[in-house]
């Protein structure tokens, strides 16, 4: 399986490659005031406007550190998101098995299928359609809204 090996700090992480659209170095986002800390802002794309997790926030509790070449992972699957992350290091071909298999309770919460070895850890592989909770999503769309109503303000 085809995976893009992405870093939060130190932790590798995987996402699988047929989920990602794209990667871009970090572009100005639009912020709205009081955004919770797992969203970032929206990339403005034409004809669109992404919501970029902040994948580090999701996990961690506590903002990704932003620099100018943080990279932006499109994803486009059954939800059409951003990913925010430290960087990313590349592509990697796996055969599964080599997958480690985890059971829902051990799942690096709820969102990874497996984990792979690297040279001194297991990265898991991240299930993006799992990253938000209903809860969550029912904030993304709540912003996203906003965010439509202030741009249809601006033109």
């Amino acid at each position: 399986m085809k995976l893009l090996l992405a870093r939060l700090q130190n932790r590798s992480l995987a996402l699988p490659l047929a989920s990602v659209e794209r990667v871009i170095l970090r572009p100005r986002l639009e912020v709205l005031p009081d955004l919770p800390v797992w969203l970032a802002g929206f990339l403005q794309l034409p004809g669109e406007s992404l919501p970029v997790l902040d994948v580090e926030a999701l996990f961690e509790g506590h903002r990704c550190p932003w620099g100018l070449y943080n990279p932006i992972v499109i994803i486009r699957d059954e939800r059409n998101l951003a990913l925010l992350f430290t960087a990313v290091d590349g592509l990697v071909d796996v055969p599964p098995e080599e997958f480690r298999p985890l059971q829902p309770e051990d799942s690096f919460q709820g969102v990874a299928a497996a984990l792979i070895p690297r040279s001194q850890e297991w990265a898991p592989i991240l299930v993006p359609r799992l990253l938000l909770v209903a809860q969550e999503q029912r904030k993304l769309d709540h912003w996203s809204d906003v965010l439509g109503r202030r741009l249809e303000g601006l033109g």
